[in-house]
């Protein structure tokens, strides 16, 4: 018997060394919450941070509601064999996805770590919205990264739809919500997409963060985003 577990040690030893990844909390350092929901809308807030090195990897979000307490908990994967991880610090960003909540102000905890409260309004119609939002693909940053306060939002809208107005909300701090606001001139939205640019120019001294996050409503719900770097 006993020669036996010694012939079986090395082996098991050996497929410990290769497990796979493990999860862990991940490391978060801000977190952007975006000004202008109502209890119509559908609730986000971006986080951000950073791993240490390549042996981790994003995995997961979990939201948890309870009366006007929002818990919120980022997940990595962390790879345990680490000869193969290199020493590079690697941002992320998460966006995380707290759905229809009631009017009201809500504290939010992200991981035990990030602390702050956001505030959802009494919406002013029965609809999902109380505009037609673009249908915005991306933000396009340019050259400059967005740092002279130039960003375009890019994106494909049915003949029967036109720009109409660009709302901007800024939360005091850190991000600006984008509000691209359509208009209908046509009953007949059964024709082809076209591809539209539109541009919006904001102040990127009027925030204190040295991140500025544009945080783009969209005609399905949900956002897009871009990060601004500050000079």
């Amino acid at each position: 018997m006993k020669r036996l577990l010694i012939a079986i040690l090395p082996l098991s030893f050996g497929l410990s060394a290769f497990a796979g990844p493990g999860t862990v909390t991940a490391p978060v350092y801000h977190m952007f919450i975006p000004k202008g929901f109502d209890n119509n809308d559908n609730v986000e807030v971006v986080v951000t941070g950073k791993f240490a090195n390549t042996c981790y990897s994003r995995n997961k979000v979990e939201v948890k509601v309870n009366q006007d307490q929002i818990d919120v908990r980022v997940t990595a994967l962390y790879n345990q064999d680490q000869r193969n991880c290199e020493k590079v610090g690697v941002l992320f960003l998460e966006n995380v996805t707290i759905g229809s909540l009631q009017a009201g102000s809500y504290k939010i905890n992200v991981n035990g770590t990030l602390k702050d409260t956001i505030a959802v309004e009494e919406s002013r119609s029965n609809s999902v919205d109380d505009h037609l939002y673009a249908q915005v693909d991306y933000v396009e940053l340019g050259f400059t990264g967005g740092v002279n306060g130039d960003v375009f939002l890019v994106g494909r809208a049915p003949e029967c739809l036109e720009f109409d107005k660009l709302e901007m909300l800024n939360n005091g701090k850190d991000t600006l919500s984008v509000l691209p606001i359509m208009k209908k001139v046509s009953e007949d939205c059964s024709g082809r997409r076209a591809q539209f640019t539109i541009p919006v120019r904001f102040e990127p001294n009027a925030f204190d963060f040295n991140q500025i996050l544009l945080f783009v409503r969209t005609m399905d719900g949900k956002s897009v985003h871009a990060l601004v770097e500050k000079l």
